[in-house]
């Protein structure tokens, strides 16, 4: 049963000089209740902005369109009044970074506590019993809850985080690249924490992330994100073995492979400037197999097989041939 569906949703900024920056452009993702879903992409692709739209955490000078659906209801329909009474009560989020999202001058156990509060979960003694089961299931100490993030370690200020997104009971978890500056082994940790949890408390799992790899451990499907727009998703097994579209080979070489031979393979170029009109497929000109349709039309994002959509021209070009693309 879907939980949270994204239809259609577009995101964008107004610059100065009257210009406006198109960051998300006509995304469409759905979680199931209970699923871990990747969404994969290149620095500044719109991941980040796809997630703080449905928290409703945009800046000011950001417009939004389309539908965010949690259980049926339109979180946009009336703007932050709708988001405020599910903010952190269903969807909840771990920012990147988290010394950049805990604040430095309150302890850690007062920051975990106020969303429950403020949603009216539990005051007093039990909201404060509350924060130190919260840390416990997070693998820290209950009473550490009285020391200020400076006096924890990276990842323990990311589980931290996580019990404090944890901390009204979410429904979804949007996990927004959670292991960004953390040694190897701390990022296994985390991941393996966030799994957990997620089949303990029967969380539904959205994880942002440019690694590849950390999709395949975690997530049973994916989604690849390309200059605003979703380029590809599918299961991980079919995005894995028969990826189709040319932007998700080319991250799959991209990827060091520590058990095979393969050389790493750059991306050629860079992606294109969100700040003015996009002609024709918008990873065109990085493309080793456009054509003359790819500088004149956008692809739509079409199936390919059961579950497996992408957005390429050469597979309806493929298809013609009775033949899939590689």
């Amino acid at each position: 049963m879907t939980l949270l569906a994204i239809e259609q949703l577009n995101v964008w900024f107004d610059l100065d000089g009257g210009r406006q920056l198109h960051a998300v452009r006509g995304v469409d993702l759905s979680l199931d209740a209970g699923e871990r879903v990747g969404l994969v992409g290149e620095s500044g692709c719109g991941k980040s902005t796809t997630v703080l739209a449905v928290m409703g955490l945009l800046p000011p000078n950001a417009s939004v369109s389309g539908r965010i659906l949690l259980d049926g209801k339109d979180l946009l329909e009336q703007g932050e009044r709708s988001m405020v009474p599910h903010r952190w009560r269903d969807v909840a989020m771990v920012f990147q970074g988290a010394m950049n999202a805990l604040n430095p001058v309150r302890t850690v156990g007062d920051q975990i506590r106020e969303p429950i509060e403020l949603h009216g979960i539990a005051t007093g003694e039990r909201a404060q019993a509350r924060v130190g089961e919260l840390l416990e299931l997070v693998g820290i100490p209950a009473t550490a809850g009285a020391r200020y993030p400076h006096e924890f370690s990276g990842g323990m200020r990311q589980r931290a985080s996580i019990a404090m997104a944890l901390a009204c009971k979410p429904k979804v978890l949007l996990a927004d690249e959670p292991t960004t500056a953390l040694d190897v082994m701390v990022q296994a940790q985390i991941l393996q924490l966030l799994m957990s949890l997620s089949d303990e408390l029967g969380l539904t799992l959205l994880l942002v992330t440019h690694d590849l790899p950390v999709v395949a451990q975690t997530c049973g499907r994916a989604a690849v994100m390309y200059a605003g727009q979703i380029v590809e998703s599918g299961p991980i097994d079919e995005l894995f073995h028969d990826p189709r579209h040319p932007y998700t080979r080319l991250l799959f070489a991209a990827t060091p492979d520590l058990v095979g031979t393969d050389e790493v393979v750059s991306i050629p170029g860079a992606p294109p400037p969100l700040d003015r009109p996009i002609q024709g497929c918008p990873f065109q000109p990085r493309c080793p197999a456009a054509f003359d349709r790819c500088l004149q039309e956008d692809p739509a994002l079409r199936p390919v097989s059961a579950f497996h959509r992408a957005a390429c021209h050469l597979n309806e070009v493929a298809a013609g041939m009775g033949r899939g693309v590689r």
